[in-house]
Order: C-alpha cells, then sequence, then structure tokens
C-alpha cells in the first residue's frame, strides 16, 4: 500500500491524535458489526415467526446503535482533519525555515513555479494523505481481524472464509504500488513542468503582448497541458486497476462464504440465524477496504507531492552559520575583500579572481564594470549569500564567516537594481528594514528616499496597497 515511513515521521508530536483518530474509527467499525448483527437476528426473529411486539426492543437498539456510528464517523473525520492541519502547519513552517536556511544562492536556481509546487500545491496534497488515507488505511488493518475474532466465535470456517478474501483485498493493490508510484511521479513532474511554463507566462504577459508572443506561449502551455493531462490518464487507469483487484476478492470472498454457510446450514452444521448474522456482518468486514479503495488515488499523490517536499528538505544549505559565530561590535566598520575567488555554483566561469578592496568609514565607493563583471556579485559576497572560493572578506577586521548571519546582515542597507515590492501597503514595505519603526520613522525613511511628496498624494497614503510587485505603482513611483 502507499505508506511512506519519512511521511510518518512529519507526524511526530500528533500521532497520538492519529491513533485517537483510528481508534474512533475502529469503534464506529464496531458499531456497524453490532447494527449489522442485529439486523441478522431480527431477520432470523421474523423467519421463526415471531409478532412485531416482541421485535420492538431489538428495533429500538439497532436504531440507537446506527445513531452512535454515524456520530462516531463524523467524530473521527473532525479529529483525523484538524490532525492533518496541525501536520501541515508544522510542516509549511519547517520548509519556510529551510528556504530560508538555503537562501537565495539555492532559490535563484529553482524554477519558481516547481518552488510554488511544492510549497502549496505539495502541502495541500498531503492534507488528504493524514486526514484520510493514513487514517484509513491503519482502520482497514485492524478491524479484519477483529471482526474475523467475533465471526469465528460464531463459526470458525466461514471466518477464516472471510478473513483470507479481507486479506486479499487489502493487500493486492500493493502488487501495483511500484508502477503506479512511477507513473505518479512522471505525473507529478509534468505539472510542475506546467505550473513553471504557466507562471511565467502571466507573469511575464506584458512582455509576450508587445512582441507578439501570444500565441506561440499559448501553444506550449497546450502541450504542456497535454502531458499533463496523458500522464494523469495513466495513474487513474492503474489505480482503477488496482480498486478492480480489490473489488473483484470482495465479491470472491463473499460469493465463497455465502456458499460455504448455506452448505452448513443444509448440513445442519449452522443454524439459519447464524448464517444471517455472519451474512450481514460480511458487509463490515469488507466495508474498511471499500473506504480505503476511494482514498487510494489520495495516497498515491501525496507519496508523489512529498518527493518535491524531500528535494527541498534534502538540499544542503550552501551558507552554515557557526556554533560559536560572534556578534559585530564595531558602528562603523571597515570593509575588505582579500584576495578573493569566486565562481557560482554549476559554472564554470570564474567571476572573480584575487579581488582586493579596502573600504573604510565613511568613505563613498563606486564600482564600474561591463554587465556581468561581478559587481552584483560583491553586495552578495557581503551579504554571505555566497561564500567565496578562496580568500576573505572581512567585516570590522573579523572574517565574516565568524559572524552570526543575522547580526552581519542588520549592518548592511541595500537598494537593489530591481526593486522587489511586496503585497501589501506602502507603510508595511518600507517596515521591512525595521518591523518596529513607527509612522514617524515611517515618514521620515521616505522623506529620505524623496517618495514621501508623491505617496502622501495617494487616497490612502501609506496604508494605500501596492500590489504584488508595486503592481499599482507606475514605473517611475
Amino acid at each position: 500500500m502507499h505508506f511512506d515511513y519519512r511521511l510518518w515521521g512529519f507526524t511526530r508530536g500528533v500521532r497520538g491524535r492519529i491513533f485517537f483518530a483510528v481508534l474512533i474509527g475502529v469503534l464506529a467499525t464496531a458499531l456497524g458489526v453490532a447494527r449489522l448483527a442485529l439486523l441478522g437476528w431480527l431477520i432470523g426473529l421474523v423467519f421463526q415467526g415471531h409478532n412485531v411486539t416482541a421485535l420492538f426492543f431489538p428495533l429500538l437498539v439497532t436504531a440507537c446503535v446506527m445513531i452512535l456510528r454515524g456520530i462516531f464517523e463524523h467524530w473521527r473525520t473532525l479529529v483525523a482533519h484538524k490532525t492533518a492541519s496541525i501536520v501541515q502547519k508544522m510542516l509549511r513552517r519547517r520548509l519556510y525555515d529551510q528556504i530560508v536556511t538555503l537562501g537565495p544562492g539555492y532559490a535563484g536556481r529553482q524554477r519558481s513555479g516547481e518552488l510554488v509546487l511544492s510549497l502549496v500545491d505539495g502541502v495541500e496534497q498531503l492534507e488528504t494523505y493524514f486526514g484520510q488515507y493514513l487514517p484509513q488505511l491503519l482502520v482497514s488493518a485492524i478491524t479484519p481481524v477483529l471482526i474475523f475474532a467475533f465471526v469465528a466465535f460464531l463459526d470458525l470456517p466461514v471466518a477464516l472464509t472471510l478473513l483470507i478474501a479481507a486479506v486479499i483485498a487489502l493487500a493486492a493493490p500493493a502488487l501495483w504500488h511500484q508502477f503506479d508510484t512511477k507513473k505518479s511521479q512522471e505525473r507529478q513532474d509534468a505539472y510542475a513542468v506546467f505550473a513553471s511554463e504557466f507562471l511565467d507566462a502571466v507573469q511575464g504577459l506584458a512582455t509576450l503582448k508587445a512582441f507578439g508572443q501570444s500565441r506561440p506561449r499559448a501553444d506550449l502551455l497546450a502541450d504542456k497541458a497535454r502531458d499533463v493531462f496523458r500522464t494523469t490518464m495513466w495513474v487513474l487507469a492503474t489505480n482503477s486497476l488496482a480498486r478492480g483487484i480489490t473489488d473483484t476478492a470482495i465479491a470472491v470472498g463473499a460469493a465463497f462464504a455465502l456458499g460455504l454457510g448455506a452448505h452448513r446450514v443444509a448440513s445442519e452444521q449452522m443454524e439459519l440465524t447464524v448464517l444471517l448474522i455472519i451474512l450481514m456482518m460480511g458487509v463490515e468486514i469488507f466495508r474498511p477496504m471499500r473506504d480505503l479503495r476511494t482514498v487510494l488515488h489520495q495516497g498515491m499523490v501525496g507519496l508523489s507531492a512529498a518527493q518535491g517536499i524531500y528535494r527541498i528538505l534534502d538540499a544542503h544549505p550552501p551558507i552554515v552559520e557557526k556554533s560559536n559565530a560572534i556578534e559585530p561590535v564595531d558602528p562603523q566598520p571597515t570593509i575588505s575583500f582579500e584576495s578573493v575567488r569566486f565562481s557560482y555554483p554549476e559554472q564554470q566561469h570564474c567571476v572573480h579572481e584575487q579581488l582586493d578592496i579596502s573600504i573604510v568609514p565613511g568613505e563613498r565607493v563606486g564600482i564600474v564594470g561591463a554587465s556581468g563583471c561581478g559587481k552584483s556579485t560583491i553586495v552578495r559576497l557581503l551579504l554571505r549569500f555566497y561564500d567565496p572560493d578562496q580568500g576573505t572578506v572581512k567585516l570590522g577586521g573579523h572574517d565574516i564567516k565568524d559572524l552570526s548571519l543575522a547580526a552581519l546582515r542588520q549592518q548592511i542597507s541595500v537598494v537593489n537594481q530591481d526593486t522587489f515590492l511586496f503585497h501589501g501597503s506602502i507603510g508595511e514595505n518600507i517596515r521591512l528594514g525595521n518591523p518596529t519603526a513607527t509612522d514617524a520613522e515611517v515618514t521620515n525613511a521616505a522623506k529620505s528616499a524623496n517618495i514621501h511628496e508623491f505617496v502622501s498624494g495617494l487616497p490612502q497614503a501609506y496604508d494605500s496597497l501596492i500590489g504584488e510587485k508595486g503592481i499599482k505603482l507606475s514605473g517611475g513611483q
């Protein structure tokens, strides 16, 4: 079946809740067994000629059991989904911390669409895995054994027949697991490529329109969408085959149990009432497998989505802070690059070779050069987005590798050529440099940047929403 020990590791801290949901599911199944056993007993009483008055109390008990079973099923659903939400929250926090740790050096080498697919859609797909599939898998593994123990008390041969059919129905889909997983991963990869291309098209829509490339890009997206469709249909086909095996095992098992029971009644080895009870309970012994069958696809999709999450969690951060990192204390430190050699990961070209720079406090330095010569790289090295291959970058006489990353970056302000503005208000974007800044400090910062006048002229001033990447502002603004 679709079970992954590493995904199970994400449930650390909520496993008690998962087992509680499973316990409720088992109790709901037990109530279902009791309901059907009572119905079998009632039918037996009818065949024996009992009057309506004698049936009243069993009918009342059966109704109460049915109501209780519905309550337990709803309770299990609530507990399972709440547990899945907690796991999602913990996983999102872990992924976000990992992305921050990996830094722009890692994110810059990935396609945005693929990252978004893993961080957003991937985690969402795991909600069904943890909330529906995983609890149902455990219930399906436990309940047939418990029901077998009860049925065996009534008639062992029929109980063995039902148990064998239940084991086949539960284990048979595992035969297709490897093939199913491969096709599911192909579908996930195709979806990731499509998501990346679609995001690029949306972000570059103005450029595509300006250069008359809307139709070619649409054709490309159509090709990628067909890849998603093709791989999805393969996944659904293999999943349907596994479900067919389960349904066949259930039908054949029920038929054999019915035939064996009828034979034993005919040979007076079993009472008719007992056969009726067992046949009614046979419906319940297979119900967990039917329920599992309905969420089998979600389990497979969850495993496929987990692969993208694993790639992020398994990535090694290019920059690692020392455990004994120190805090810079010089309020006006010198900056120096000493014999620095650097090339970007996975690139042969050396950006800097024997770079030596020394900047003293109060000095203004301009670095001039052709596009691509490494001007921005100097800033990235100073911020320690990357470490040099050779040489040393120092701040205040300290190798920046010895400094706390947070303290190092707190010393540096950067105005990038391509300014990135987050969706939110102007005030919120200004406060990125100091989240606790007062309104007066925000205004002073805006005046220093010569934007206070136009911001004040906006209808909501510093509370004006600027949209993603500042799309609501003009180019000059």
